[in-house]
């Protein structure tokens, strides 16, 4: 029997993965990108048990999610594949009966809950970026939406709290993530609170939880996530209930680090399905550089010293160069002709005597770690 279009796509997708995984090649030039960098930092920063020779192969995960997520949100035929769990009928009867906030992590195949949605008749607003919707709204209505009935609220809109409201108080559903700063206009905030997550602090956005308190309605949290290519777990946390005899504040807090420690369960098990590795740096509070007091010993010859690619990357951006401080998230512009002596160093070869670069410059990045002694 000939297998799907859907099928071969979905694999043809999964075998690239796999092959840029085993290209060393592939992988010195990606160690090279920003992108890389900060998925590195976040990964040493929040999950320091995970060894820095596997970020590589996270980071062609974490790539692998994201097109397999935009591949599947357009086949309905993927929805063969899911399997729901936790879902209890007295949830799915909220979801199909009443009002409610639905809210995911960009994790997995996270658009099929959307799909899921639709498949079940189930009518939602979405609250969506506007350069999001500028590129896909015609996806998402074509696709994503119950009998094409699609509405949308742009997240930078005024009164976006308002909006949401209104739409549970005429009876429909809202859906949005809690894990946002995805992009310039959704930055840190003085409304934002600071939460353990993980292995540090994160700033994060209550709003999600403050509103389903506020409307009265519940807030069910799902994720999508994938134990195998062809085996997607559509997960449903238990629903958040409102509770007026709270704080609204204390409650919307409590409520967000709920879901963020629900979440984090699958997250420590599946590392690789979490696109916001991408830019969680956005939720940190930056450290400031740690400068050592300790100088090269004039008796270390350079030729004894190697790139601490642990804690350092470097990268460019058109023709210039930078070094970046895993431990701190600061970055530092750097020559050309420092950046190419490090990029010869990144592979476990030694520091090179034969550079232009002064002994006052080796001192400092020795000083700051950022050549150790091989």
């Amino acid at each position: 029997m000939a297998t799907s279009t859907y099928i071969n796509q979905r694999n043809e997708i999964h075998s690239q993965y796999l092959d840029f995984n085993n290209n060393e090649g592939y992988q010195n030039k990606v160690s090279k990108t920003h992108s890389f960098n900060l998925v590195s930092a976040n990964l040493f920063n929040f999950l320091p048990e995970i060894d820095f020779e596997k970020h590589h192969h996270l980071f062609n995960e974490i790539t692998l999610h994201n097109r397999l997520t935009h591949f599947e949100q357009t086949h309905k035929e993927a929805l063969k594949y899911i399997t729901t769990e936790n879902l209890s009928e007295e949830t799915l009867k909220m979801l199909k009966e009443q009002p409610c906030i639905i809210s995911s992590f960009h994790f997995g195949s996270y658009r099929l809950l959307n799909a899921y949605l639709a498949e079940n008749n189930i009518a939602y607003t979405a609250v969506c970026p506007k350069a999001i919707l500028e590129k896909e709204e015609e996806m998402f209505r074509e696709n994503l939406f119950s009998n094409k009935d699609a509405k949308f609220i742009e997240l930078e809109s005024p009164a976006l709290g308002l909006k949401i409201i209104k739409e549970l108080k005429n009876g429909r559903s809202v859906f949005l993530y809690f894990d946002g700063f995805r992009s310039s206009s959704n930055v840190k905030t003085s409304e934002d609170e600071k939460i353990s997550f993980l292995n540090k602090e994160i700033f994060v956005k209550k709003g999600v939880a403050h509103l389903a308190n506020v409307a009265k309605v519940p807030l069910i949290t799902t994720i999508a996530y994938r134990k195998k290519i062809d085996d997607i777990r559509l997960h449903f946390f238990d629903p958040i209930l409102p509770n007026s005899d709270k704080n609204r504040d204390e409650y919307a807090l409590e409520a967000t680090k709920l879901a963020y420690d629900r979440f984090s369960y699958f997250l420590k098990k599946y590392p690789g399905q979490w696109e916001s590795w991408l830019y969680l740096h956005k939720q940190v509070e930056s450290s400031e550089p740690l400068i050592l007091k300790n100088e090269m010993n004039d008796k270390i010859s350079p030729k004894g010293l190697l790139f601490n690619k642990r804690r350092y990357g470097i990268f460019k951006i058109a023709e210039s160069s930078y070094l970046f401080d895993r431990f701190s998230y600061v970055t530092y512009p750097i020559d050309n002709n420092l950046y190419d002596n490090l990029a010869k160093t990144s592979e476990d070869t030694n520091f090179s005597i034969e550079t232009k670069i002064e002994r006052k410059v080796l001192k400092e990045l020795y000083g700051n770690q950022v050549l150790v002694s091989a």
